[in-house]
C-alpha cells in the first residue's frame, strides 16, 4: 500500500512494527556510514517507539558493525515539557522516556553516546534553550556531511512531534512552542493514565520541531502500532491530500520515507482502502464512522468528547471521507 511517497507496511502486532522499523533504520544508517556520512537519529519519545527501542537495542547486542555506527552517532529529540530534571513530575518529560527505555539500554551495550538531550527547565530561559538546540540540529539537516534518520509516530489528531493544526506547515524549520490542544491532551491521558488523571494534569503547552524542519531528514520511518490511533492513521494515509489540520500528512511528500503500521493501527485504513476499490467511492461507511467517535469518548469531561468528535467530523469532511 502506499499513499504519495510513503510506502506502507503492516505487521500483524506491535513487536513485528519494532523489528521491521529496526531492521530498516539499521539498514539506512550503514549504508550512509558506508557512504561516508555523519550520522545523526531524531526520535520521537512515545510508546508508538517502545518496540522499536527494544529491537533497535537487541540489533546493536548482535551486530558489532552497528554498535560502532551508534556510538558515532548523535541523538535528539523531537519535542518536551517545560519540566527541569529536579521537578517532582519529570517522569513525564521526554527526556526521561527516552533515557529509561532506550539510551540507557543502549549505552549499556555501546557504552557512552553523543545524546543531546532538551534540557528544559519551565523557567524564563526555556524559550532561548530551545531555539538554540533547533539551531544546532537545523545546521545539521544542512549540512551535507551528515545524514540524519528520523523516527516518528503520529498523534491521535494527526500531529507530528506537537506541531499539531494550529500551526500551519508551511512554518519555517525550527521549534515552536505549543500550547496542548483539546485532542492532545486527550490523547495524553489515553497514553498515560497513571500521570493524568484529568485533563488539568496535563501540561499547557511543549515545545516541539515543526513540520518543516522534520522533513528536512534524510530518511523518516513512522511508527503507529496503537488502535487509538485509527482515525489519524486513515486521516494521514487514506489518500494522498496533505491537508494542515492532519500535519503528519505532510509525510506524503517525503522523497525517502516508509510507515510501519500494526494491524491493530490499520484496520479501518486498509477496511477503506479495499472498500474504495470495491464501491468506487471515497465514502466511509457509517460502521467506521462509529468505532471512530469512540476513540474519543471521554466519561471525565463530556464536552471535550463533544468537541474533538466535532473536529474530527470537519477533517473527515475536508478530506472526503463524508
Amino acid at each position: 500500500m502506499e499513499a504519495g511517497t510513503v510506502k506502507i507496511l503492516i505487521e500483524k502486532d506491535d513487536s513485528a512494527m519494532g523489528r521491521t522499523s529496526a531492521a530498516l533504520m539499521a539498514a539506512a544508517l550503514k549504508n550512509a556510514a558506508g557512504e561516508g556520512k555523519k550520522t545523526v537519529l531524531w526520535l520521537m519519545a512515545a510508546p508508538s517507539a517502545f518496540s522499536f527501542y527494544r529491537s533497535f537495542t537487541e540489533l546493536c547486542k548482535t551486530d558489532g558493525q552497528l554498535a560502532d555506527i551508534i556510538r558515532a552517532t548523535r541523538f535528539f529529540q523531537f519535542d518536551d515539557y517545560p519540566i527541569g530534571r529536579s521537578d517532582p513530575k519529570f517522569a513525564i518529560s521526554f527526556r526521561y522516556l527516552l533515557e529509561k527505555n532506550f539510551f540507557d539500554p543502549l549505552q549499556q551495550i555501546c557504552g557512552p553516546l553523543p545524546i543531546h538531550p532538551l534540557e528544559l527547565k519551565g523557567d524564563g530561559r526555556d524559550d532561548a534553550v530551545a531555539e538554540a538546540y533547533a539551531d544546532s540540529l537545523c545546521g545539521l539537516l544542512d549540512d551535507p556531511e551528515y545524514y540524519v534518520a528520523e523516527l516518528k509516530g503520529i498523534g491521535m489528531d494527526g500531529h507530528w512531534g506537537f506541531h499539531d493544526s494550529g500551526a500551519p506547515l508551511n512554518s519555517k524549520p525550527g521549534i515552536i512552542r505549543a500550547p496542548m490542544t483539546s485532542l492532545n491532551i486527550h490523547q495524553q491521558r489515553v497514553d498515560w493514565p497513571q500521570y493524568f488523571k484529568t485533563d488539568e494534569d496535563v501540561p499547557k503547552f511543549a515545545y516541539s520541531f515543526t513540520v518543516a524542519a522534520f522533513m528536512k531528514a534524510d530518511y523518516i520511518i513512522d511508527n503507529v502500532p496503537q488502535p487509538s490511533k485509527k482515525y489519524s492513521v486513515l486521516a494521514t494515509y487514506g489518500n494522498d491530500t496533505i491537508l494542515g489540520d492532519v500535519p503528519s500528512s505532510a509525510l506524503k511528500k517525503h522523497p525517502n520515507a516508509v510507515a510501519v503500521l500494526t494491524r491493530q493501527s490499520a484496520d479501518v485504513l486498509e477496511e477503506y482502502r479495499q472498500a474504495c476499490v470495491q464501491t468506487k467511492s471515497p465514502k466511509i461507511s457509517r460502521d467506521i464512522y462509529r468505532r471512530l467517535l469512540s476513540l474519543w469518548e471521554n466519561s471525565t469531561n463530556p464536552a471535550a468528547q463533544k468537541e474533538n468528535s466535532a473536529k474530527m467530523e470537519a477533517v473527515l469532511k475536508k478530506l472526503g471521507f463524508l
